[in-house]
């Protein structure tokens, strides 16, 4: 998304980022000291889509997976909007991106329903992504 001056869903979506990095504790002050390439933004992008529809999917029946799904694509959407702005923050953001996606596959692999399926399998690829784009 880029920024036009006026833009809601910019701030709105900015300050959900920063909330969740903060909350999640990968807020430094200074970058980690390390390269990243934005050929995570895709997937990235793809995953946050896709662990939204799961997140809408499970809130009634899985609600912690739900919960989990939400995180997840918070986090796969600053990790893309970081990298593809070439943000300092972007390899801190990128570990933890990794890291999350990893945690939501785990427990989308556990259910029989396709959207965390789908899910599940999006976030193994977003993860794998996220590590070669830090190497």
């Amino acid at each position: 998304m880029q920024y036009v001056p006026g833009n809601r869903r910019f701030w709105i979506r900015s300050l959900m980022s920063l909330a969740v990095l903060a909350l999640a504790g990968t807020v430094k002050v200074e970058a980690a000291e390390g390269k990243v390439s934005d050929s995570c933004v895709a997937t990235c992008r793809e995953c946050a889509e896709l662990c939204k529809n799961c997140a809408v999917c499970c809130k009634e029946d899985k609600p912690t997976c739900s919960q989990t799904c939400d995180t997840c694509r918070h986090l796969c959407s600053a990790c893309a909007n970081l990298c593809e702005s070439g943000s300092p923050l972007a390899y801190d953001v990128c570990v933890q991106c990794e890291k999350m996606c990893t945690a939501c596959a785990e427990m989308c692999e556990k259910s029989d329903k396709d959207c965390c399926k789908s899910c599940a399998e999006t976030c193994r690829k977003c993860a794998a992504e996220c590590k070669k784009a830090r190497s």
